[in-house]
C-alpha cells in the first residue's frame, strides 16, 4: 500500500484548543482528494491508584455532547514539556493529588481518521495531597473507587469516554500482571 502524498495544506481555523486544516492529497491511484484535519496537541491521561487500590476519576461537563462524563484525569502537554511532567501537573490540577511515582503505560491516537491528537497514558501511584489551582474554565468533581467498580461502569456504559475506557483496560492489565 502506498501512502498518500500531501500536495497542499491550508489552515482554515486557529483556536485556543484546536486548529483545522484542509489538505489536498494524492491517493495511490492518482486521485486528488481533500482531507479535513483537526490539529490538537499532545495529551496525557493519568490512571491514578491510591494506596487502597482505588482509581481516581473526575466528572466534568463536556459541552460538545451536552452532558457530564466520568473520566480519568487528562490534559495537554505544554510546548517543550515532558509528558511525564505534564501528567504530574495535570493530576495535581484536576484532582489535588501528586504522585510519588509516574510510569508510562503506552499511548494511542484518539481518532486518526480526522484528528492528529496523540495521548500518552501514565500510571500514577504513591499519591499524596498537593493541589494546584484548577484551570479557570473547568469545574471538576473528583472521586475514588475500586478499579472493579470503574470497569463495571464501563460495562454498563456509565463510563463511555474512549481515553478512560482504554486507560482502565490497560490499568487492569497492569494490575493483573503485577499480582
Amino acid at each position: 500500500m502506498t501512502s498518500e502524498i500531501t500536495l497542499a495544506s491550508e489552515r482554515v481555523y486557529e483556536g485556543r484548543v484546536v486548529n483545522l486544516r484542509v489538505d489536498a492529497v494524492r491517493m495511490a491511484d492518482g486521485r486528488v482528494v481533500k482531507r479535513e484535519v483537526v490539529e490538537h496537541g499532545v495529551v496525557v491521561v493519568i490512571a491514578a491508584l491510591d494506596r487502597d487500590g482505588n482509581v481516581i476519576l473526575v466528572r466534568q461537563e463536556r459541552t460538545p455532547i451536552g452532558k457530564e462524563l466520568w473520566e480519568l484525569p487528562a490534559g495537554g502537554v505544554d510546548d517543550g514539556e515532558d509528558p511525564a511532567a505534564a501528567a504530574s501537573r495535570e493530576l495535581r490540577e484536576e484532582t489535588g493529588f501528586d504522585a510519588g511515582r509516574i510510569q508510562r503505560l503506552g499511548g494511542f491516537y484518539s481518532s486518526p481518521g480526522f484528528c492528529n491528537e496523540y495521548l500518552h497514558l501514565f500510571l500514577a501511584t504513591d499519591l499524596h495531597l498537593s493541589p494546584l489551582a484548577q484551570d479557570t474554565d473547568e469545574s471538576i468533581e473528583v472521586t475514588a473507587m475500586p478499579l472493579e467498580g470503574a470497569l463495571k461502569m464501563v460495562e454498563n456504559e456509565d463510563i463511555n469516554d474512549a481515553k478512560t475506557m482504554i486507560g482502565l483496560l490497560m490499568l487492569s492489565q497492569q494490575v493483573a500482571g503485577s499480582k
